[in-house]
């Protein structure tokens, strides 16, 4: 017995000093506020240029940090399994990967060693709390935190409910009540309560707010502050938020010289034609010049932005509140709080919850309203594209973290990459809380040191893959490929607003990353299956990544080639887009099926002018094809591609010797093939075409393309310019028929074609070439210049190896 007694007094000894030791450790350790917004564009908030309201949020800023490359993971579900686990969300089943069962929602997916943060902190002390949004499998209770409440979406506003507790119908709703609001209520109920009966503990608050996602709900006194403020357009303010930004230094003046070009032609991200039927005349679902708007279209657009901000407005007071809280519980100094989005801003347009009634007050809880690619374009200003993009627009976040007790270096800015998986890394280092023993190595750093002071990292790999959207980014290269569309490359230390493709001139840096990319993906499939049963593989073909809905209304909503092709396919060379229009009765002659190259390309040539064009050719037997390689102003970088379509053309059974044509800056191409391949060449002909680049497009904007600077391919033109080089095509008397007008002063006769002439002059060759002068007609869509008979006789006889 008393052996007995002296093992229990011992016991409870330990369990004293355990319980002592665990207060003193935790003593060190700061109070975490996490919060998040969802659907808030980069350029939102006053701290980050916005003309919102945002004083709360500008203060922590001003006290704290600001991050200027944190990125989240471009779609809501995704980042918060990725920040609340510090994994990317693949790798833990919580977004597609191909064969392996994963989603959003709430679906119970992840694999048992991806804890999230609430339970991993658990262990060294901390109670956690969570108020709002969820969107993460199983739920919050069962997953670390000890209390959760008001995870809803779909309305702002609360019905009414009758006896049985459901709501009323016809719908009424609480005046009293407006969700964001009461969040913020929730966080300060849990923190008085913390301070009240765990005041030894620190606390994890994770408020994860709804706004400003749509539906667009907004308190109508909060509407009314920004009322005029968006009558102006949306490039006003666009530009406006831009200046404002350069004032601040928001971003490195050399990564960020301008904002991004509009994509026009970018509407939502999944079309439903039905949502326009229903908001009416008053909807647009592209970002078209807001001079070209109706001022039906002005009014409604204006107040859809106005409620957008009375709801990041709402949200800043809300944030306010909670944040005082924490200040009255006297451990602000040693709280960190991070705020953040989980994507950026959403061109979506979309009716559903509670529906539409265009009768009711814009931004009241009878309404469902989307901001749409118009204002989503401003809100993420400067970058492109938008939520579930993988573009900048789609993936930069805000990111302002304060902690007072540690953070010194107040008000200034962070410029290395980090991304929400970083988030878990860094809640983890400074808390001294560990993954479970049998998780695998996450791909999440701490930027702990960060917050110490301003420093460079070493070079790290981000990954995205969501939507059939790819990304990848090392050091300064970002790698990026739209769904359906080929990879593009960016050098993000002097172009982060992606507008100069270096595909071509880097290729190989383009190849590393996208192997790096691949790699990636068998490492997260072979991660996120390891512990599947043989039955849940089996079931693999079942796992798409989309509902056959929702892959349809993206297929709708991504941006059409508008080539016109008569009796043409179009298909991928080389991950290019290609096509070849097919005459019904191919012609036939010793070296194949006779074809045309023609160029440019690009996604809207050839367009109408040429049809009838090209229908003489397929009337004649012959086929027309060509190769989009962006606009490589007649770059050598573009030649492998060139040779990648011959090589298909001359697989199916055409010629191996083509005749070139090329419409103005198409000249630059097919020069540039003549040039490398002349022995390949029947015949050039060419309408207005450019052969010198510093004609057009002029030395700056070629000299990317080229993997030169401008000065250097203004030195270089004896080596790089096409015009320079025409001897080469000269001297291999290539038969050639220009056509080319006397007051064209985009691309001028005599820099170009008239060059031309003289080098087939010079080389002995002058009955080689035809140079029809058209007098008094310029870089125009005369009909002459696309129904040239001559031009056409030409290239067909010169097809067929006549």
């Amino acid at each position: 017995m008393a052996t007995l007694t002296v093992l229990a007094t011992a016991f409870l000894f330990a369990e004293f000093l355990s319980g002592t030791m665990l207060r003193a450790e935790s003593a060190d350790r700061p109070n975490i506020v996490l919060i998040l917004a969802d659907d808030l564009g980069f350029s939102d908030l006053g701290c980050y240029g916005g003309e919102i309201q945002t004083p709360n949020l500008d203060a922590l800023a001003e006290n704290g940090l600001r991050f200027t490359q944190f990125y989240n993971t471009g779609r809501c579900w995704p980042t918060r399994g990725s920040m609340m686990t510090g994994y990317y969300a693949q790798q833990i089943r919580r977004d597609y990967l191909p064969g392996v069962p994963s989603g959003g929602g709430n679906r119970s997916l992840r694999p048992d060693w991806a804890v999230l943060l609430p339970e991993m902190l658990s262990h060294v002390g901390y109670r956690s709390y969570h108020t709002g949004k969820w969107h993460i499998d199983d739920t919050p209770t069962n997953c670390g935190f000890v209390k959760t409440s008001l995870n809803r979406t779909g309305r702002y506003f609360n019905p009414k409910t009758g006896p049985n507790g459901k709501p009323l119908r016809p719908l009424e709703f609480d005046e009293e009540f407006y969700l964001t609001s009461a969040m913020a209520d929730d966080a300060i109920t849990n923190l008085k309560e913390h301070a009240e009966q765990h005041p030894d503990q620190p606390f994890f608050q994770y408020l994860a707010f709804t706004a400003p996602h749509f539906p667009l709900h907004a308190l109508p006194e909060d509407i009314a502050v920004y009322a005029d403020t968006y009558t102006e357009g949306w490039e006003s303010i666009r530009r406006e938020r831009w200046q404002q930004m350069q004032a601040m230094g928001i971003l490195d003046p050399e990564s960020a010289r301008h904002v991004s070009p509009v994509e026009r032609d970018l509407g939502p991200p999944y079309h439903f034609p039905e949502a326009f039927e229903i908001l009416g005349d008053g909807e647009t679902n592209r970002p078209v010049a807001w001079n070209r708007l109706t001022d039906k279209q002005k009014s409604f657009q204006a107040t859809k932005m106005a409620i957008h901000a009375a709801m990041v407005h709402r949200m800043d007071i809300a944030i306010g509140r909670v944040l005082d809280q924490v200040r009255a519980m006297g451990c602000w100094e040693d709280t960190i709080v991070m705020f953040l989005s989980d994507n950026g801003a959403s061109a979506e347009i979309m009716v559903r919850g509670d529906g539409h009634d265009p009768a009711q007050p814009p931004g009241s809880a009878l309404t469902y309203l989307c901001l749409g690619p118009g204002w989503s374009t401003t809100s993420n200003t400067p970058f492109r594209r938008h939520k579930t993009w993988t573009h900048e627009g789609g993936i930069a976040t805000p990111f302002i973290v304060s902690w007072p007790n540690r953070i010194k270096d107040r008000g200034q800015f962070r410029r290395n990459p980090q991304h929400v998986i970083d988030v878990a890394a860094t809640l983890l280092d400074l808390t001294g809380a560990t993954h479970p023993d049998d998780a695998p190595s996450p791909p999440g750093s701490s930027f702990l040191a960060d917050l110490e002071d301003d420093h460079s990292a070493d070079e790290r790999t981000l990954w995205w893959y969501h939507d059939g959207h790819r990304a990848i980014r090392r050091g300064r290269w970002k790698a990026v490929s739209p769904v359906g569309e080929p990879w593009e490359l960016y050098d993000l230390s002097n172009d982060r607003i992606e507008s100069v493709d270096l595909a071509l001139p880097h290729a190989d840096i383009l190849a590393e990353l996208v192997a790096a990319w691949e790699q990636q993906l068998q490492e997260s499939i072979e991660l996120a299956t390891k512990d599947l049963s043989d039955e849940a593989r089996g079931k693999k073909a079942q796992w798409t990544r989309q509902s056959a809905v929702m892959s349809k209304a993206q297929q709708d909503g991504r941006i059409k080639r508008t080539q016109v092709l008569p009796n043409g396919e179009s298909f991928f060379v080389a991950d290019r887009h290609a096509f070849l229009m097919k005459p019904d009765a191919p012609a036939k002659t010793k070296l194949g099926k006779p074809w045309v190259f023609y160029a440019p390309a690009l996604s809207r040539y050839p367009d109408t002018h040429e049809s009838w064009m090209h229908q003489q050719f397929l009337d004649a037997g012959i086929a027309v094809a060509g190769i989009d390689v962006g606009e490589a102003y007649g770059s050598p970088h573009s030649q492998p591609f060139f040779d990648a379509l011959y090589d298909e053309m001359t697989s199916r059974g055409y010629s191996t010797k083509p005749a070139l044509l090329g419409r103005s800056r198409g000249g630059l191409y097919v020069s540039r093939f003549a040039i490398e391949r002349p022995e390949r060449v029947a015949a050039i002909g060419g309408i207005y075409p450019v052969l010198d680049y510093t004609s057009y497009p002029g030395v700056e904007r070629a000299a990317a393309v080229y993997g030169v600077s401008a000065d250097e391919l203004q030195q270089r033109q004896d080596e790089l310019n096409p015009v320079k080089n025409l001897d080469v095509i000269a001297e291999a008397g290539i038969p050639v028929y220009v056509i080319h007008g006397t007051d064209d002063r985009v691309v001028p006769i005599e820099r170009n074609s008239a060059v031309l002439e003289s080098a087939y002059q010079s080389a002995g060759n002058e009955s080689a070439i035809t140079l029809e002068r058209v007098d008094g007609q310029g870089h125009n869509f005369w009909e002459g210049f696309f129904r040239s008979q001559k031009l056409i006789d030409f290239l067909i006889a010169a097809a067929k190896g006549d």
